[in-house]
């Protein structure tokens, strides 16, 4: 996944002369960062979610928890720590020119509790 992020920040900032003009390399760099800090919280999601929803189930689950976490970043007043969607958008490095790191931060210790929630259920299962 942090492999997928720098290779499209990295050839979205070459392919594109406007965004060159607009953005360093390093914001560029900061960008992938927090895309990926960002991103892991919403893994993390889908693999609990992977835990005790089949297939089918999962991509529908999936699909509802991130809608959830648009709503609720497009319609409600988040605490700009915890609005990740925010983070990755209006909030990023590239608009913002500030690393958003309390939110970075959030997202990777959400990002632990619900590995450790998928790995709890995974023992209590026994595969």
């Amino acid at each position: 996944m942090t492999a997928a992020i720098g290779a499209l920040c990295c050839g979205m900032w070459l392919l594109s002369p406007g965004l060159r003009a607009g953005a360093t390399a390093l914001e560029m760099f900061e960008y992938a960062g927090t895309l990926t800090a960002c991103a892991s919280l919403l893994y993390s999601m889908a693999v609990l979610l992977a835990t005790f929803l089949d297939a089918r189930w999962r991509g529908w689950g999936c699909m509802i928890a991130f809608y959830v976490l648009w709503w609720l970043s497009s319609h409600t007043l988040l605490p700009a720590s915890v609005d990740i969607v925010r983070a990755m958008g209006d909030g990023s490095p590239l608009v913002a020119h500030t690393v958003p790191w309390t939110t970075m931060g959030v997202s990777l210790t959400l990002a632990a509790i619900l590995f450790f929630a998928a790995l709890k259920t995974v023992q209590a299962r026994e595969y």
